[in-house]
């Protein structure tokens, strides 16, 4: 829902195409990360140091892939196309990327409590430790929480697409800092659970305060960016 809200919502400020180029480009980074957790990614974690370094060092790993690729795909593909999207039409692709992301995550939940209520006797399978911490996803005080986290994840690719898109004109510097989003979020992640369990209600509340910050600060610097971006638009 929260995908297909912000498509509706700003459909009448672009074309089609634009959502499309965003769904492609978040389509080709995943392919790409497939691809390296399908060849280096395990090999990679196995020869990590336990302990504080190797937590470093596997947080920056997811951070920095998450970084180059997602703000890098639409960086290079429009400059070799040559496109030069207005501010709303690069807001556009923004939400194509978020909102492919957060569909097909919803659609996986979607299918996952399906097959729970469908098939009881799966919830068996698992460990209490398991159990329990399944139970806590499909209680109805958790149910708001992925919402929430979509919400702002969406803002936060919005603004790193149209950072990298930007940085077309503007320089490589402003997607150094689209890069940045990308490696801050995906790397607490992981560098979180070092300190805090992952299953825990407080690795919860943590990460999604944290991801709301970035969201908030994301959408004023949407706020931000607009007239710099036409403006450079404009010129070119």
């Amino acid at each position: 829902a929260v995908g297909a809200i912000a498509v509706y919502l700003w459909r009448r400020r672009a074309g089609a195409e634009y959502f499309l180029f965003g769904f492609v480009f978040w389509a080709a980074a995943m392919a790409v990360k497939i691809a390296m957790d399908l060849t280096v990614t395990g090999p990679f974690r196995a020869w990590l140091p336990g302990a504080f370094a190797g937590t470093l060092a596997i947080s920056l790993y997811y951070g920095l892939r998450t970084g180059i690729l997602e703000s890098g795909i639409p960086y290079v593909a429009t400059r070799l196309t040559r496109l030069a999207p207005s501010f709303d039409q690069a807001v556009a692709v923004g939400i194509g990327f978020g909102a492919a992301e957060a569909m097909l995550l919803g659609l996986q939940t979607l299918l996952n409590t399906l097959a729970f209520i469908l098939a009881p006797g799966l919830m068996d399978a698992f460990s209490p430790a398991q159990q329990a911490s399944l139970q806590t996803q499909f209680s109805l005080l958790f149910i708001p929480v992925p919402v929430w986290e979509r919400l702002f994840t969406l803002i936060n690719h919005v603004f790193a697409t149209v950072l990298a898109l930007y940085a077309v004109r503007a320089g490589a510097a402003w997607l150094a800092l689209s890069m940045a989003i990308g490696l801050v979020l995906d790397g607490s992640i992981f560098f979180l659970a070092y300190f805090v369990p992952p299953a825990s209600f407080a690795y919860t509340v943590i990460i999604e305060a944290f991801v709301a910050l970035i969201g908030l600060a994301s959408l004023a610097g949407l706020y931000l960016l607009k007239r710099r971006y036409d403006t450079h638009v404009h010129q070119a």
